[in-house]
């Protein structure tokens, strides 16, 4: 017999969405799964991101949650992301359909005997518009700073506040060259922080 959709609490889904993505990209060495990124900062957090060759962000909506911070947290992640799809239960799957844009993806989770079990309702697709300020806040001031000098762009930004060195560096940069530090420098801190844990 199927448990009610309603039954399923947000840790199961999280476990359960963690393990859907970790299989998905199992064959592939070079990809990061991080939990609750935060964007634009920190204003809103992503509940998992794909950091591989693109950015792919993944927010949960159980049946339990209002949808009060969807507007907000779209507006947000479509400046960042290259591709997001959004997790529903049954209760939000109508609606959500026209509630997020058209290059987001839709799953829809279902509980049966053996766990949980994600549908693709709507495949993502590549976000048409990414904002390079928005992208450059998740760069530390020394990763900003980093980038320019490699442009020789970085004579005087070390005693000026973040927000200058990141206007500077959409300056001298473009979105993709940005979004392509962004996951570099994204891969390593995972990385860092997993030597980092005692054995």
């Amino acid at each position: 017999m199927k448990m009610a959709e309603e039954t399923v609490g947000d840790s199961e889904i999280r476990d359960a969405l963690s393990r859907f993505i970790s299989n998905k990209y199992k064959d592939k060495t070079s990809t990061f799964l991080i939990e609750e990124l935060g964007l634009c900062r920190g204003q809103v957090r992503v509940d998992f991101v794909v950091v591989e060759r693109l950015l792919h962000g993944f927010e949960i909506k159980s049946d339990k949650d209002d949808l009060r911070r969807l507007t907000r947290q779209v507006d947000f992640y479509s400046r960042v992301l290259d591709k997001a799809t959004i997790v529903v239960g049954t209760r939000h799957l109508i609606k959500m359909q026209n509630s997020v844009p058209d290059w987001w993806g839709i799953l829809c989770y279902e509980h049966k005997a053996n766990g949980l079990h994600f549908n693709t309702i709507r495949l993502e697709r590549k976000n048409p518009q990414r904002d390079p300020r928005s992208l450059v806040e998740l760069l530390w001031l020394d990763e900003a700073i980093a980038l320019l000098e490699g442009k020789n762009a970085a004579m005087g930004v070390r005693s000026k506040p973040r927000r200058y060195v990141w206007d500077k560096v959409c300056r001298y940069f473009e979105v993709e060259e940005i979004a392509k530090n962004v996951r570099e420098v994204l891969k390593e801190r995972v990385m860092t922080r997993a030597l980092q844990q005692p054995s």
